[in-house]
């Protein structure tokens, strides 16, 4: 369906009833009408004018001339109204007396003006409105364009344009301060990355080296452009985020530093409280014990013996805390032995049973590594004591890639994870996890709902040299 059938008649009548009346062109074509109405009347009036040629006077076919004429310049409001001013200028002779011939002949002749009138001021009106439209729809493509283009050239940002090949074809003042000779050159000599991967709603980060051999990071962000005269073409905006980046990483490696010092803290805790007053509580209780052997049956033996129980339950909670500190056995034998120590001493404090399941070749990671991914399965198995009421936990430690994932399965209660919020509080034990999954290159996720039970799954790079291996994989 074309676009003028789309315009509506009311717009169109509106405009024929808005004749040019202040166009000296129109008045001088009513002026040949009236012209060719008196013509035609005196003709009608002195019948020694007619002759053989013109038996029935001027024909009335001749207002053809100015009709059209009027419709071709000024659409249906210029023939409508000249075509009206034939009908009442013929009115006076359609009344006078005349052979029936004559009468009919002039009224055919008048219809088919009309007709001819109304059909080509209507066809001439429509083209019209098509091309006023048009050249508004060119105003505004332009106005666009130029507004684009005052855009293109403020902008802060580098932004260049380039073709279905990945050619650049235009480049911002700020693009050619990065990239003076940029216009030409195909993107993948200026940017780390190909032309098949700059595709819409991409979005990168990439280093740049500037001048004087600056490295500037920018977040790459890609978007297509309605085709033009050039064909196909795509916009690559360069958002700066070299301070923002330093920031973000000075602020990871502020927290990693904090956590590594607070395990350091609690490691150096640990320690001495497992070799002074722990060691000294075990000798006072194995001292009680002799003492209790040489003492008098009775009372004396029943205190002993109570005072001892109690000792030695202080050295219970004592091993507990330190457990707690640093896990035992993580710095001498690994991730898995450690482990495993923390799901022995849970079936045995907790009544649950557990399982522990190990994939891939097992590999040393990086004591930072290791630390956050035991943290991470301690603080799930802690929701899960608090919170959870299972009777089950299953974890998995799969190595592959210089990676490790842990994967903790619960056959507890369950949350919803849309309904509560993690910012409000209750949950802040799984911020923690994904916090220091993300502070050490990785990430973790919680999956739960109502009934089902809470898994937790976390991937962590063992060695800093997996991270970009692990970020391109995520």
């Amino acid at each position: 369906m074309t676009e003028s059938s789309h315009i509506p008649i009311r717009e169109i009548l509106v405009r024929a009833l808005q004749p040019p009346v202040r166009e000296r062109a129109f008045w001088a074509v009513q002026a040949m009408v009236v012209f060719w109405a008196i013509i035609h009347l005196e003709v009608d009036l002195h019948n020694s004018l007619q002759t053989s040629v013109l038996p029935h006077g001027v024909p009335i076919d001749l207002l053809l001339i100015p009709v059209g004429y009027a419709a071709l310049r000024y659409g249906l409001s210029g023939s409508a109204a000249t075509t009206l001013w034939a009908i009442i200028l013929w009115s006076p002779d359609l009344l006078l007396p005349h052979d029936e011939g004559h009468f009919a002949q002039d009224l055919v002749q008048l219809t088919v003006v009309f007709v001819v009138a109304l059909f080509v001021g209507l066809e001439i009106e429509r083209a019209h409105i098509e091309r006023t439209r048009a050249e508004a729809a060119e105003v505004e493509r332009r106005a666009a364009e130029l507004h684009y283009h005052r855009l293109f050239d403020a902008n802060t940002s580098p932004i260049v344009l380039i073709d279905d090949i990945g050619v650049v074809q235009e480049a911002n003042p700020a693009a050619l301060r990065l990239w003076p000779r940029a216009t030409g050159r195909v993107v993948s000599d200026l940017l780390a990355v190909s032309d098949a991967e700059l595709v819409e709603g991409r979005s990168a980060q990439l280093t740049v080296r500037a001048g004087q051999g600056e490295e500037r990071t920018f977040r790459l962000a890609v978007s297509n452009l309605e085709p033009g005269a050039g064909g196909e073409m795509r916009q690559i905006v360069l958002e700066d985020v070299t301070e923002e980046y330093r920031s973000e990483r000075e602020a990871r490696q502020w927290a990693i530093e904090v956590l590594q010092a607070q395990e350091n803290e609690r490691r150096r805790i640990a320690r001495e409280i497992h070799d002074d007053p722990l060691q000294r509580l075990l000798q006072l209780a194995r001292r009680l014990e002799t003492l209790g052997s040489f003492a008098d049956a009775g009372a004396n033996s029943e205190q002993f013996s109570a005072v001892r129980d109690e000792l030695l339950n202080v050295v219970g909670h004592l091993r507990e805390v330190t457990r707690g500190l640093h896990p035992a056995g993580l710095d001498q034998y690994g991730l898995v032995a450690a482990v495993r120590g923390l799901l022995v001493d849970l079936e045995v404090d907790e009544g649950l049973f557990t399982d522990l399941a190990v994939s891939g070749e097992v590999a040393d990671g990086s004591p930072e590594a290791e630390v956050g991914l035991f943290r991470i399965i301690q603080e799930a198995v802690r929701n899960v004591i608090r919170h959870a009421a299972a009777s089950r936990i299953d974890v998995a430690i799969h190595y592959e890639d210089g990676t490790a994932r842990v994967t903790i399965v619960d056959d507890g209660s369950g949350f919803d994870l849309d309904r509560d919020s993690l910012i409000a509080g209750s949950h802040l034990g799984i911020l923690g996890m994904r916090e220091r999954a993300n502070l050490l290159d990785g990430h973790c996720e919680v999956y739960s709902s109502i009934g089902v039970g809470t898994t937790v799954e976390a991937t962590v790079p063992l060695h800093r040299a997996a991270v970009d291996a692990l970020r391109r994989g995520g």
